[in-house]
């Protein structure tokens, strides 16, 4: 049984490494395409990977997001930095600011395509919890994005993921 599992997922990988070089184009444009279509009308989502604080080394993430629905944000990302503006806060004020997690409404969505780069550049603002974040989203054709999130008052932090249809 364990030498057929092997076995199948050996062909597998063969069949896949085997793909012409036609396809291999064909499935980035198709890709590129679906990338397009849903960053154009605001209706995608971003499964993070991995994050990268100001202050600190990447670190890998699991189930983590970021939502465009239209004019609504629906994020769900950990947070690490340092706070600008030092007061006294309490315990749950401190482990609240330990995730970007809200639903907020777009301002200033702007898509800019910049064909010698082979990407899309998306920057918006939006406010919540009494602090304003400013995002920049940089989609390469592969499908690739790198977030860059700015809190007012706190640190940036970077994020990279895959972008997918809603």
């Amino acid at each position: 049984m364990m030498k057929k599992l092997i076995l199948m997922f050996v062909g597998a990988l063969l069949m896949v490494a085997c793909a012409t070089p036609e396809e291999r184009a064909a499935r980035q444009a198709e890709n590129l395409k679906m990338v397009k279509a849903a960053v154009g009308s605001q209706q995608y989502r971003i499964n993070v990977s991995s994050m990268t604080p100001m202050r600190g080394t990447s670190t890998n993430v699991m189930g983590r997001w970021l939502k465009i629905d239209g004019n609504t944000i629906d994020c769900y990302l950990p947070y690490v930095g340092r706070d600008d503006a030092p007061h006294m806060k309490t315990r749950a004020e401190v482990k609240s600011d330990a995730k970007l997690e809200f639903k907020a409404e777009v301002e200033n969505y702007n898509l800019q395509y910049m064909p010698n780069k082979k990407c899309g550049v998306i920057t918006f603002t939006t406010s919540y919890g009494g602090d304003d974040y400013q995002f920049n989203i940089n989609v390469d054709n592969s499908g690739r994005a790198r977030i860059r999130v700015t809190p007012k008052s706190r640190d940036f932090i970077d994020y990279e993921g895959s972008v997918n249809a809603l």
